[in-house]
This record gives C-alpha cells, sequence and structure tokens, in this order.
C-alpha cells in the first residue's frame, strides 16, 4: 500500500516539474518549447467504389445441330415374275353357258319346250291332287315317290297329269316334285355337250384356213373329178345348192333366214365341205349352232353337225 502511494507521489511531482520548472530552466538555458505541430491529415479520398462491370450472360451454346442423314434406301428383295403364259391365239375358248338358274329366271319361267314331250316327275311327300278334265274333276291320293307327267307351268305351280296323253290336270308345287333335279342335270349334260361340239367346230375351222391356204398347191397337183366343180357363191355370199337343198326339205331344222354366216368350200378327199352358222331353237331359248353340208359333183350328200357329226335332221 505505501509503495503505491509513493509511485502517486513521482507521478505527481514529475507533472508538477514539467509545467512549472521546465519552462523556467528551458528560457535559462534558451530551448524553445517546441509547440506541438498538429498535422492536420488530409481529408480521406472518397474510396471509390469498384465498377462493377455486369458481363452480358453467356451465350447459351448451341449445341450442333444432328445433320440428318438421307435414309439409306433398302435393297429391295429380287421379285422373280413368273413367265406369263403364252396364249395360243387359235385356242378354243369355252364361252359361259347360262345357269338353269338364269334361264328360268329363279325358276318362275320354264320354258313350254321343256314340257314337249311331257317330263315324267316323281313326287317327294304324299299329295290329294284334284285332277280336272273341263267341267269334271277327282280327287287321288298320290304316294311320295308315285309317278307323274309335268306337262306345264304357271304362276299357281306345276301342271301334271297321269299320263302324258290324259286330258286330265292337277297342280303341285314345284318344289313338291324333283323336276328342278331332272331339268338342272339334263342341263349340265347338255352343256358337256355344247362345249365339245364347239369345240369340234372350232378346230374344224382352223383346219379349213389351213386347207385354203394350201388350196392353190393342192390345185396345182391336180383338179377334182370331173363334175365335182367347187360350188359357186353368189354375190350376197350365199350357195343357190345349198339354198335349193334346204327348199326341197334335205334338211329341215336349218331355215335360211337363221343363217348367221356361209363358210368357205374346203376340199377333202372328193368331198367339199362348207359350215354354215345358224340359230336354233332349244328348250332354254336360242342358240349358235353350226353345220356342214357336204357336196359332191353338184349334188348335197347330207348335212352333219361340225361338233358330233351327227345328221342335222
Amino acid at each position: 500500500m505505501k509503495g503505491i502511494l509513493v509511485l502517486i507521489l513521482a507521478a505527481a511531482v514529475g507533472y508538477l516539474s514539467y509545467q512549472y520548472v521546465y519552462p523556467v530552466l528551458a528560457t535559462y538555458v534558451k530551448f524553445e518549447k517546441k509547440k506541438k505541430e498538429v498535422v492536420v491529415a488530409p481529408p480521406p479520398e472518397p474510396v471509390k467504389k469498384p465498377e462493377v462491370v455486369v458481363a452480358p450472360p453467356p451465350m447459351p451454346k448451341e449445341e450442333p445441330k444432328p445433320v440428318m442423314e438421307a435414309p439409306k434406301p433398302e435393297p429391295k428383295p429380287m421379285v422373280v415374275e413368273a413367265p406369263k403364259p403364252v396364249v395360243d391365239p387359235n385356242a378354243f375358248v369355252p364361252p359361259p353357258l347360262p345357269s338353269m338358274a338364269e334361264l328360268t329366271r329363279g325358276w318362275t319361267m320354264i320354258p313350254a319346250n321343256a314340257f314337249k314331250p311331257a317330263r315324267q316327275v316323281t313326287l317327294k311327300r304324299d299329295l290329294q291332287l284334284s285332277l280336272r278334265m273341263g267341267a269334271n274333276s277327282a280327287a287321288t291320293t298320290v304316294k311320295a315317290g308315285g309317278k307323274m307327267f309335268a306337262v306345264g307351268h304357271d304362276a299357281n305351280g306345276l301342271i301334271v297329269s297321269p299320263s302324258p296323253d290324259s286330258p286330265m290336270r292337277g297342280v303341285v308345287a314345284l318344289d313338291d316334285t324333283d323336276l328342278k333335279e331332272s331339268l338342272t342335270a339334263w342341263h349340265e349334260n347338255w352343256k358337256v355337250g355344247e362345249l365339245a361340239r364347239l369345240k369340234k367346230a372350232h378346230e374344224y375351222r382352223l383346219a379349213a384356213a389351213e386347207a385354203a391356204k394350201n388350196a392353190p398347191a393342192v390345185a396345182a397337183g391336180g383338179k377334182p373329178a370331173a363334175g365335182n366343180d367347187k360350188p359357186t357363191r353368189d354375190k350376197d355370199g350365199t350357195y343357190p345348192l345349198l339354198i335349193a337343198s334346204m327348199k326341197s326339205g334335205q334338211v329341215t331344222e336349218i331355215k335360211l333366214d337363221t343363217i348367221k354366216e356361209w363358210g368357205e368350200p374346203v376340199l377333202e378327199g372328193d368331198l367339199w365341205k362348207i359350215n354354215v352358222k345358224y340359230e336354233t331353237m332349244t328348250m332354254f331359248g336360242k342358240f349358235d349352232t353350226e353345220a356342214q353340208a357336204q357336196v359332191k359333183n353338184g349334188v348335197v350328200q347330207q348335212w352333219i353337225y361340225t361338233g358330233s357329226g351327227e345328221v342335222v335332221p
């Protein structure tokens, strides 16, 4: 405690000496008390704010656009075309022949020729028939499987009779008989024969055309026998000899006004053969048919169908 007081006292003596004793001594020894220079610091320069340079936002990097390559053509499979069939210009082309249903317009119109002569039919079920002849009538029962004769057809049904010559008439439904099946089978057989006939006629025409080409060579090799001259032809294309044969009744199915085409005479052996195409009436309408007149020594020997070779009535 005493030490602290000593220190405080010493400090007080030092301060008083500096304030009062020092100026006297300084004057005596010519010391000037330097005034304490107050250095005024220049005002601080304003701190420049650093310029903020706003950099433009970086441009988005353009990614390289994908280069679209043209699609490479895929190799096409080799298509081997089947060779086209060689069409023979002289081949026979079968004509379309109508079916029985087409000819009868759905079995609503059966031509009268189909019942000349009367066509026998079989009944499919038991029927009670009323047969009439003028004012007279009679009832009869016909069992399934029984036979009747179809003599006609109308809006009411199939007209039947007990026998081909009986004047008694009755009516039954078409579907109660086997007439459809019978006529269809007949027609299919007819189509087979008709196509065969047309094919033979076609082959004959080809042969006749070939023979006509070779006619000069045949003529050069030798002439036909005396009196067996080639049949003459009029300016209208007809043959007077053939017309005379038809008018004499040698052939009745062929009529002058039904002939559509007259062929060229072809000499085969000692016969001159002339084909004619004509229209004939069948039970199902008109059809084109071809016949052949065979001439020898200025006389028509016969008329035959070019397809079957049968004699034309």
